[in-house]
C-alpha cells in the first residue's frame, strides 16, 4: 500500500511537472523570488525562478488582455516584451503572472517618458479579499496590457522600469 501511494504521488508530481514545463515557466511577484537571482527554494517543495528568458527567446503563447485594476501589496514586474501599436499613442505590453487571479493581477502601468527613451513599469498584486495564504499554483499565466502614450513610440526605446 505505501508503495502505491508513492507512486501515484510521484505520478502526479511528473504531470505537474509537465504543465509547467509546457505553459513556459514562472516569473512574478512572490516574495520568495529574487529577480536576478538564482533558483531558490523556500522550504515548503516551490522552486522560485531567476528572470524570464530575453523577449527573443519568449514564447509567443497567447495571451489574456488584461485591464489594470485595484490590488493590495502591488510588486514591480518584468515584463517580455512592448510593442508599439501602428504609429498609435500606444503600446501593447506582454508578460507572465505567477499564478494568475486573484493572487496576482496587474494593478498599475506607470510609464516615464523622455525624448529618447521611455520605461514602463507594470505593478502586480493581490486582489483586495483574496485569500492567497498557503500554497499557490505556480502556473504561468501570460497577459498583454495596453498603455497609453503621450506621442507615438517613434525611435524611443522601452525600458522595463522593474529591472
Amino acid at each position: 500500500m505505501p508503495a502505491r501511494r508513492t507512486l501515484t504521488t510521484l505520478a502526479v508530481l511528473a504531470a505537474l511537472a509537465v504543465v509547467v514545463v509546457a505553459v513556459g515557466g514562472c516569473s512574478g511577484p512572490r516574495a520568495a523570488a529574487v529577480p536576478g537571482g538564482p533558483a531558490t527554494s523556500g522550504g515548503d517543495g516551490v522552486v522560485s525562478s531567476g528572470p524570464m528568458p530575453p523577449a527573443s527567446a519568449a514564447p509567443s503563447e497567447p495571451a489574456t488582455e488584461v485591464v489594470p485594476e485595484p490590488a493590495e501589496d502591488l510588486v514591480a514586474v518584468r515584463w517580455h516584451r512592448a510593442e508599439p501599436v501602428g504609429g498609435r499613442a500606444e503600446l501593447l505590453v506582454r508578460g507572465t503572472l505567477t499564478g494568475g487571479p486573484p493572487c496576482a493581477v496587474v494593478s498599475r502601468v506607470d510609464v516615464a517618458e523622455a525624448s529618447t527613451v521611455v520605461t514602463v513599469t507594470v505593478w502586480v498584486g493581490r486582489r483586495p479579499g483574496a485569500d492567497c495564504s498557503g500554497p499557490q499554483v505556480e502556473v504561468g499565466f501570460p497577459y498583454v496590457t495596453r498603455v497609453a502614450l503621450a506621442a507615438p513610440l517613434g525611435t524611443r526605446e522601452v525600458r522595463d522600469g522593474a529591472r
